[in-house]
Parts: C-alpha cells; structure tokens; sequence
C-alpha cells in the first residue's frame, strides 16, 4: 500500500486518497501499456543507468589531471594569504569538488562498479508480463513449490535519580544518563526488542503477552498485562504513549477484491484466500489510566526487520504468492508430474496481479476490518535485470507520530527475497542471498560457482516514504546486520565466499570487506579486501569508524583489524588467534572491545560461553588482556546483539546466559538467568548472577541389559543410571535495562529489580498467569 493507496474512509479519515485500482471498491486489475522504466531515486525522476563509458566522450588524460592539480595547489597557496578573496576561495572549493566528483566517475567507469541497477514496473501491465513470463520457466508438477530457490545486534549518582522518580518528578531523565537504551547498531535509530524503557516504565513483550510496569515508585508496579493472541517472536518500539509490537502469526488476508455485493469478482483463476506466515503490527496506546490496544495492521508475508528514527517506522517484510490454487499430480509416475507440470503453467498464465503481489489489513481493537487492500500499487515496484524469484521484498513507511497506524502508508517493493536488515541515517539497506533457479543453473561441488549476496539501498530522508535507490552485488554470503556499516559516504559489508547450496566455510573459502561508495544514483564498489579467514567463515563484526573488527572461525578465531580510512584499499593491520570465537563485539571505552561468544579447543569443538576483553590501541598487535568462561553456557548474545546490555558509567556488561553441566550425572545443576560482569581497570570479573527458575528437578533411570543364550539361560548385565534435569524454561531470561539506580532483569516468569552497586535483590514481580 502506498501514500496513494486509500481513500477516506470511515468517517474517522484514516488514510489519504490512493490509486483507484488499489481501493477496496475499485477494479481489481490495471490495463496500462507493458513497459517498463528505468529504476529512480524518487518518483518525479527516473534518471537512465549510467553505462560503463561514453563511446563519444574523450577520456582526460593524467598530464591533465596533473595539471589540474597543480593550478589547484597554486590557488590554495594563493588563497591562504591574508590579500585572497572570498570570491578566489569559495572559486577553489568548487574546482576541488568537480576534480573529485571527475575522480568517482572516471573511477565508476574504470571498475564498471555499479551492479544490477533495478528495472521499475510504469503499471500493472508490464509487471503481470514479467511474472507471467518468469513463472512459466520454474513452475512444476507441485507449483512453485518445487525449484523455488533459497532465502536465502556513579551508583550514588543513580541513587539520587531513583528519588526523584519516585516523587514523581521526571523533567531530568535522559536516555543513556538516567537510563539504559536498547543495545541498537546505530545511534538514533531505534530496532524492535522485546524490553523498552523511557525512564518511567518497562514495556516487556512475553510470549503473547505485553506487560506494562510503573518503575517510578519504591518497587514496580504491575500497570496491565496485554493479551495479544497467537502470535510469536514478539518485538516492540516505543515512542512517546504509542507501543507498537511486531510479531509473526499464521493467519490469512481476503486476497481478492470484492465486487459491491460482496462476492468475488470473476477471474480468470478462481482465488483461494490460503493460511500462510503474515507480519502484524498491533498498535497500544498508553495515554490513558489502563494501556489498551487500539488496532492491528497485518502485511502478508515473513516480518523480517523494522527501524524508527523520530517517529518514523520503516518495516520490511518478504511475502510469496500463496492464493494460486495449483495442480498436484495424481498419481506418482512421471507422466502424471508432466501433466501437472502443464496444467500448472495454464494456472500461471491466467493469474492476475493480485496472486503476486502481498495484501494488507487494518483492523480495530475488536479486530473489525477497516480497510484492506494491495499493500503495493504496481508502479513503486521494482525487478532486478535477472530472475530473483517470485517472492516480494517491501518496505512500508509509516509515520506514526501523531496518528499511528492511522497515518498512511506508503511501499516500495523488489520482486526479490530479503533476510538482512542495515539502517544508516540516510539509507536502508536490505540483503538477500541471490536467488538461484535450480533447474536451469549449474551446479554441483567441482563447477565454482559461488553465493552471491544483494545489496538493495532506500532513501530514508523523506518520512513519508522510502523510495528505492539503487542495487549492488557481492560475492559471498551475509552474516547478520552488523556485517554492514554507513561511514563518510560508504558503505561497508563483510561477506564469506559459499557455493550456493552450502552455508558453512569450505576448504578455500574465505571473506571478504567490500566498500561501495554511495550516492543520489546508487552504489559503486570502490575497494575491497579478501583472503581473511581461508578456510574458515565469519562468526562476528564490529565497525569503529575507520576501523573494522572480523572474527572468523573453525578451530581457533583470528581476530583481524582492517584498516579502511583508505575506501579504495582496505589493509589488514593486525590479526590475534585464540581458542574459540566470539559472535558479538561491543565497544567498551577507548581501544577496547568486548567479545562474547564460545571458547573451544584446539579442534575447535566449542566449550561454554567465554567472555574476551580486546586491547585494540596498537591496530597492528591486538590482543586479549582479560578473559572470563562459563563451561557449558550459552548465551543469547551470540545470536542477538539486542539482548546485550553495557552501562559505561559502572563499566557493567550484562548478559542472558543458560548453563548446562558437562556432565549430567554429576551434581551440577543447570543454570538459566543472567550473569553480570564488571570491565573497569582493565579486568573481567562476575559480580552477580540472577535467576527466576524454580531449583530444578533431577530425574534418574536405571536400566539392565539381559542377554538370552539360544539354550535359554540369561546373563544379566549390571545397572546403568542416566539422569537428566527438568528444565524451567520460561525462567530464561530476555531482556535488561538500567533505570536510576537499579538494574531491572525480565524473564517470561517475572521481573527483577536489583540494587546497581551491591546487585541484591530489591524486588520480585512474577507476571500472573
């Protein structure tokens, strides 16, 4: 759905006028000529793809160039005595910025760098062409279900602030003084998680509920506990009184628009609203004495990310065509396949926009429908030169503000895959892995072929709409969102060469850093750096500015420091092996990074959590100056940067840890909880470790075995006893946030506040059944 996509209605206005195709009282197909359009940075322009080089153009020569730089350098020296005028300077500014501007592009030409410039749809026609086209080429005996392809982060001080909260007075609270702030890549732009605070109050998504918490008083206080329904992986963002949680349920949109009697309208293919992964977006509203939720948006398709800078919320969802009523065959011989094959390319020629493109709903808090409708019009979509499939990549912009999910909604789509997530303040990015057709592509171990991943770049500046940029290619595969990084007009991304059907490192594999320069037309690659880890895959990345951490693994982690203040040629400035790996990195103060991740031993089988302390000050010889271990812990850091939590002014890190005993026979209980360590002077140390498991059970089985002898006599063997522990699973802990002087730690069970210096338990709220 896009700005234009709804009319008023309802007599509350919630949405702006949108095309007429797209509103639930219009016709559901479009009849615009078959073209296409080259892809555009905004819908007024659509500027041609620059090519490689202008057959006509006289390229400069580097006598030229030299000269050029010369007379520069001559100006500067003039402009920098006291007689130069504002006229000379303002003169040499504007000849050093076309000299550069000259650079990129001679630079653009040489590399050939920009990739897979995206081609836009001008309307409906062309875009039913290109799936009709497409579809016909990968369709089977079982539809698209077969050859579909792949899919592919000062306590007395504290004290003082909790006083004041406590009588109400709020004016000074400060995120990231007074309180902690979800663990996000980039600072401003806020990511969904399951714990959010503004100072005042602790919203905690658990499971299918959202519990609200007052934390202004002596002890928190339960506000409400909101049921969402079957949902699961539950995320919020905060703003001001406005809670939106992000959440995946297997539901169904009415696919198809109605006619005014609320039948069907007659197409070709008789459509079947089908069950399938839809994203929905419930919107609660704080304002008032008891939180309420207000309404529901459901997108079709898998939610894969969402970002929010000021109100602002841009959510990306990857959807596939699931209302096609398919073929099977009928009976288990090839014949039968063929002719399902065919019928299947039949059902596919007849199928309109509407089997391809996702849907989308708006309901009330009774779950009433308001609207519902295309989530995209045909001409904000976009395809890459080659086949990427037949699902669709969207992002919707939505505004919420002042109206919430009431605001219109506007999406730009790419009819592609999409796992990855990266938001600069200018731009989104989302990666995919390249989409491959296996019945027409090579493959097999011996032919070289390698994964390639996609780059697709949004403009964010506008907080209306997040219109495509331009697309880029890379060789390798993406490991999470903090394989990339916006810095000075580049991008950064660190990649690990696969073949396509496999996602561990081979024997040669190896990765690589890769910078684009990015501008109003796109992406050119400008420098890249290979050959680290051969052998081995990337298990973790942290960008510093100039700087870029890559931990590689298989038996032991080398820790490798690029050095990319030169974009055109990134270096390897150092590189430190250790045992193990560390899956997240976290910058703890000046030349210091945190790992957490697994230790291992010298095969590389992995031992328990292990916690490392970098010293980075020397970039060509880092090293480890502290290290802490938890045999048989794992914690869900590695996985999710989110769940990390550092407080600088105390130097704690805090981290959700489950612990299991190597040996289970043994006494040694499992753990599940979190576990606080302290980083000041240099050192690791565990100060606290809390849990809300009830102590757990142990249970034991004692077996024989009995051997029977042909002439019947037995031999009875002596008894084996194996035990295990019953574990309480809702006791994992999922989120943490510091707030004045108390740190606050939220389970599924319950949550737990604690005094930030002596780490004793201050009080217990467990969420009701």
């Amino acid at each position: 759905m896009t700005g234009r996509l709804l009319g008023v209605l309802l007599a509350a206005g919630l949405f702006a006028a949108a095309c007429t195709s797209d509103a639930v009282d219009a016709p559901a197909g479009d009849s615009a000529a078959p073209t296409t359009s080259p892809s555009a940075a905004t819908d007024g322009e659509q500027p041609d793809t620059p090519t490689s080089q202008d057959p006509g153009a006289e390229p400069s020569s580097d006598a030229d160039e030299d000269t050029a730089a010369e007379d520069a350098n001559a100006d500067v020296d003039d402009d920098s005595s006291s007689e130069a005028s504002e006229q000379e300077r303002q003169r040499i500014e504007e000849e050093r910025r076309r000299r550069e501007a000259e650079e990129q592009q001679r630079r653009r030409e040489a590399d050939g760098a920009q990739t897979a410039a995206l081609e836009r749809f001008s309307d409906c026609g062309p875009l039913l062409d290109y799936v009709h086209a497409n579809a016909a080429q990968i369709v089977g005996p079982w539809g698209l279900g077969d050859g579909f392809g792949i899919e592919g982060d000062v306590i007395e001080e504290g004290a003082i602030a909790v006083d004041e909260a406590a009588s109400g007075d709020f004016p000074s609270l400060q995120a990231g003084v007074d309180y902690s702030t979800s663990n996000v890549q980039e600072a401003g732009i806020d990511e969904p998680d399951v714990l959010k605070t503004d100072g005042e109050r602790i919203v905690f998504a658990s499971e299918k509920r959202v519990h609200v918490v007052d934390v202004t008083g002596a002890e928190p206080e339960l506000v409400a506990s909101l049921t969402l329904g079957d949902h699961w992986g539950s995320r919020l963002l905060l703003h001001g009184d406005r809670v939106l949680v992000f959440a995946s349920r297997w539901d169904v949109i009415v696919p198809f628009e109605r006619d005014a009697d609320g039948a069907l309208e007659a197409l070709p293919v008789v459509p079947e609203p089908d069950w399938g992964p839809t994203t929905e977006v419930v919107e609660i509203d704080l304002a008032g004495s008891t939180p309420s939720i207000v309404r529901r948006l459901s997108i079709e398709g898998n939610y894969v990310s969402a970002r929010m800078t000021e109100g602002v919320v841009r959510i990306v969802t990857s959807s596939r065509p699931r209302a096609i009523g398919w073929a099977v065959p009928g009976a288990a011989d090839l014949a039968a396949q063929e002719q399902a094959t065919q019928t299947n390319r039949e059902i596919a020629a007849a199928t309109t926009v509407d089997h391809w493109l996702p849907r989308y709903k708006l309901s009330d808090s009774a779950s009433a429908t308001l609207v519902y409708g295309r989530l995209v019009h045909c001409d904000r979509v976009w395809a890459p030169a080659h086949y990427s499939g037949p699902g669709t990549l969207s992002v919707t912009t939505i505004d919420i503000a002042d109206d919430g999910l009431a605001a219109s909604l506007d999406t730009t789509s790419i009819m592609s895959d999409g796992s990855t997530v990266y938001a600069s303040p200018e731009h989104l990015y989302v990666t995919t892995t390249r989409w491959f057709n296996w019945h027409t592509q090579p493959e097999g171990p011996d032919d070289g072929t390698l994964a390639e991943s996609e780059i697709h770049m949004f403009d964010t500046a506008d907080a209306l709409s997040s219109p495509y940029v331009g697309s880029a290619t890379v060789t390798g595969t993406v490991l999470n969102q903090y394989s990339m990084s916006s810095h000075e007009g580049h991008l950064r991304i660190a990649t690990t060469t696969v073949p396509p059907w496999r996602f561990e490192g081979e024997p040669d594999s190896e990765s690589l850093v890769t910078v684009f320069a990015v501008d109003a037309d796109g992406l050119w690659e400008v420098g890249q750096i290979g050959g680290l880890g051969i052998g081995e895959r990337i298990f973790a990345v942290r960008y510093l500015g100039d700087i870029a951490a890559v931990v590689t693994f298989r038996q032991t982690d080398p820790l490798y420091i690029i050095d990319l203040a030169d974009p055109a040629s990134p270096t390897v400035r150092g590189e430190l092996k250790i045992h193990g790996y560390s899956a997240y990195l976290h910058p703890v103060g000046e030349d210091r990074l945190l790992g957490v991740g697994q230790d291992a031993d010298e095969e590389g089988r992995t031992l328990g959590t292990q916690v490392s302390l970098f010293d980075i000050a020397d970039l060509d010889r880092p090293e480890r100056i502290a290290q802490w271990t938890a045999p048989g812990g794992r914690s869900q850091v590695e996985f999710d940067a989110l769940a990390f939590l550092y407080w600088p002014p105390t130097g704690l890190a805090v981290l959700p840890m489950n612990q299991y005993p190597s040996d289970e026979n043994g006494g040694d209980s499992p753990f599940l909880g979190a576990v606080a360590l302290t980083t000041v002077h240099d050192e690791l140390s565990e100060l606290a470790r809390f849990s809300h498991a009830d102590p757990p059970l142990r249970k034991c089985r004692e077996s024989r075995e009995i051997t029977v002898r042909p002439d019947g006599t037995e031999e009875v063997g002596p008894f084996e006893r194996y035990c295990w522990y019953d574990v309480d699973y809702e006791a994992r802990v999922a989120g943490s946030a510091v707030i004045g002087g108390r740190l606050y730690i939220a389970s599924n069970k319950a949550l737990e506040s604690v005094e930030l210096g002596s780490t004793e338990r201050v009080s217990l709220l467990r969420w009701a059944d």
